[in-house]
């Protein structure tokens, strides 16, 4: 009984005003879609296999219910200022052919360079014609085209990582997907794992294949659009860096992919303990304070996380709560 006494004292001396508990939100926030569209879609473009990783980060893009992937793409480009040059209309036909890029130097991996030296003398004979030679040539023009570096390359798309039969004029886009253009150099689309070939390539042992980035690039487009999220983090954080080194290297496996993913979600969404009723991830003393003066009446329901402060687990919120916290602490 004393000791309990002693505990109470000790909460009583240590009383002072305490801020409303803030509220405890998912992170990266999603914002409000704007006014006239009905959802969002992630939206980026690559260039991995060339060792340029994300010629544009992945971002959320509001779109139209019904709306074709022809008629984003096109929009994206113009709101955003980057080139972009395409065959046909948004309506009919839509080839995208080239996409404004600052980099000129390829660092295609080992593995897939050897692959695409040795093609045309493995199409020559299998198919008896030689195709698919890599030129390293390019227009210096400031945008990746269709055709440069090499004969077979150029842009192709996929929705969920799964490319469709689908042109992107006839394909409609699904809110809440994620769209990625690439550029491919081998096998269109079997330098990202995307494609086999159709028959008409050997296969390889290909690090990309079987790997989705799918939900790596939902979350870089989320914390892109969530300032608060992004400082908190940091730009310029190992956390982040890492989770950038993972998502542009070829060879990084999906275990690696997905940990840094989720490494930053657990720092942004990190674990709250039973008795953190401010939520400032530390259980201390003025936990304990928060708790008793809500025994006492002294708080509103809206100045305390209620979940944690049951610390006994009998349903009330009471000084028997505050006085095990303080106890837990010292």
């Amino acid at each position: 009984m004393k000791s309990c006494k002693r505990f109470l004292a000790a909460l009583i001396a240590a009383a002072m005003l305490l801020l409303c508990v803030p509220a405890l939100a998912e992170a990266p926030q999603v914002p409000e879609v704007p006014e006239g569209y009905d959802g969002y879609v992630v939206f980026g473009v690559s260039a991995l296999t060339m060792g340029w990783g994300y010629i544009m980060y992945p971002e959320l893009v509001p779109v139209h219910e019904g709306e074709t992937l022809a008629a984003v793409t096109a929009r994206v480009f113009e709101e955003t200022g980057r080139a972009c040059s395409y065959y046909g209309t948004v309506e009919e036909g839509f080839y995208l052919t080239g996409v404004g890029c600052e980099y000129t130097d390829p660092n295609v991996p080992e593995y897939l360079m050897n692959e695409i030296l040795a093609y045309p003398d493995w199409a020559d004979e299998q198919f008896g014609y030689n195709f698919g030679e890599w030129t390293g040539e390019f227009d210096d023009d400031r945008s990746l085209s269709a055709g440069e570096y090499c004969t077979m390359s150029g842009w192709m798309f996929v929705e969920d990582n799964i490319a469709l039969s689908t042109g992107a004029d006839a394909t409609v886009v699904n809110i809440g997907s994620v769209y990625q253009w690439f550029f491919s150099i081998y096998g269109w689309g079997m330098d990202y794992g995307l494609s086999d070939g159709w028959g008409s390539f050997p296969l390889f042992d290909n690090p990309m294949e079987g790997v989705s980035r799918v939900e790596a690039d939902r979350l870089l487009a989320e914390l892109n659009a969530d300032e608060e999220s992004m400082d908190r983090l940091g730009r310029d954080s190992e956390l982040f860096n890492n989770f950038l080194d993972a998502l542009f290297d070829v060879n990084a496996t999906q275990a690696e992919i997905d940990d840094a993913a989720q490494a930053i979600r657990d720092f942004l969404n990190p674990v709250i303990e039973m008795g953190d009723v401010n939520l400032d991830l530390v259980v201390n003393s003025e936990d304990a304070l928060l708790v008793m003066r809500y025994g006492m009446g002294l708080v509103e329901d809206s100045d305390i996380a209620l979940m944690y402060a049951d610390y006994n687990g009998d349903g009330e919120i009471d000084l028997s709560d505050a006085l095990l916290i303080l106890r837990a602490v010292m």
